[in-house]
C-alpha cells in the first residue's frame, strides 16, 4: 500500500481499527478522529489534485447533476425508483459482510444506505455541497455507523491504495470529462481483484437522464476500461446497464 503523506497512514489505521470498535462512545470517538485525519489528509492531496488538473485538465466535464429545483424528486422520486429499482442494482454487486465499498458520486445515499445495510462499510464521495449536507444529516438521523462521507472529486479520490474491495460508480460515468483517469483512480484505490461496478444510463432515450449527447454505450465502457478491468458480469435494461468488472 502506497501513503501520498504520514497522516493517510494514521487515517488508513483509524479506518481499520473503527470497524471493531463497537459500542456508542468508541464510535463517535473514532468519527470524531477520522474526521480529523481525513481532513488532514484531504489538504496532503489538494497540491497533486492541483497538478494534475492543470495537467489533464478537470475531471469532470461532462453532464453534471445540478443540485437545484426538486433535485431530491428527480434523485429518489417515484419514477426513478419505477425504473431503477434499487432491490434489482443491489444483489447484482454481489457484496458480502466484509466488503468495504466506495460509492462514487453518492449523492443522497439512493444507493449508500441499502448498500449500507450488506456491507462492512460505505465510503460516500460527492463534490457537491447539498448533496453532501443531506446524506450527512440521514446518517445523524438515522443512526448509520458504518457510513463515511468525504468530499471530493471522483476522478481524484481521497482514499489511500489498495484500500477498498469494491467501488460503486452508478450513474456518474457520463459526468467524467477523463474515463480513462477514472479507472486509473479506482484500480489505484481497490485491492487486487477487487470489483467494480459501473451503472448508467442506456444511449436512447429515456424517461429521465442526461442529454443524449453526453451518454456513453456499455460498449465503450468496456473498451476504455480494459487496461485495468475484466469483464465479470452485465446487466441491461431498456434505462440502464450495469456492469460488473474486476480489477486486473
Amino acid at each position: 500500500m502506497v501513503y501520498r503523506c504520514p497522516f493517510q497512514i494514521i487515517g488508513h489505521l483509524c479506518f481499520s481499527w473503527s470497524l471493531d470498535w463497537q459500542d456508542a462512545a468508541s464510535v463517535r470517538c473514532r468519527q470524531e478522529a477520522e474526521s480529523i485525519c481525513l481532513s488532514i489528509t484531504n489538504l496532503c492531496l489538494m497540491k497533486r489534485r492541483k497538478a494534475s488538473s492543470e495537467k489533464y485538465g478537470r475531471g469532470c466535464e461532462g453532464h453534471r447533476f445540478s443540485a437545484e429545483g426538486d433535485f431530491i424528486e428527480r434523485l429518489e422520486g417515484s419514477e426513478r425508483r419505477e425504473n431503477i429499482p434499487v432491490e434489482s442494482v443491489l444483489p447484482r454487486l454481489g457484496l458480502g459482510r466484509d466488503d468495504v465499498v466506495a460509492d462514487l458520486g453518492a449523492g443522497i445515499g439512493y444507493f449508500t444506505f441499502p448498500v449500507a445495510r450488506v456491507a462492512r462499510e460505505v465510503i460516500a464521495i460527492d463534490i457537491e455541497p447539498k448533496m453532501l449536507e443531506i446524506i450527512s444529516k440521514r446518517v445523524r438521523e438515522r443512526d448509520v455507523d458504518n457510513v463515511r462521507i468525504l468530499r471530493g472529486e471522483i476522478t481524484e479520490l481521497p482514499l489511500v491504495d489498495s484500500s477498498i474491495g469494491h467501488v460503486l460508480a452508478a450513474f456518474i460515468y457520463h459526468e467524467v470529462g477523463s474515463q480513462e483517469r477514472l479507472f486509473g483512480e479506482c484500480s489505484r484505490v481497490l485491492r487486487r481483484h477487487g470489483l467494480l461496478t459501473v451503472i448508467d444510463f442506456q444511449k436512447r432515450e429515456t424517461p429521465f437522464g442526461p442529454p443524449m449527447k453526453d451518454r456513453k454505450k456499455p460498449e465503450e465502457v468496456l473498451r476504455v476500461s480494459s487496461k485495468w478491468f475484466t469483464l465479470v458480469s452485465r446487466f441491461e435494461t431498456e434505462v440502464f446497464y450495469q456492469l460488473l468488472l474486476s480489477r486486473n
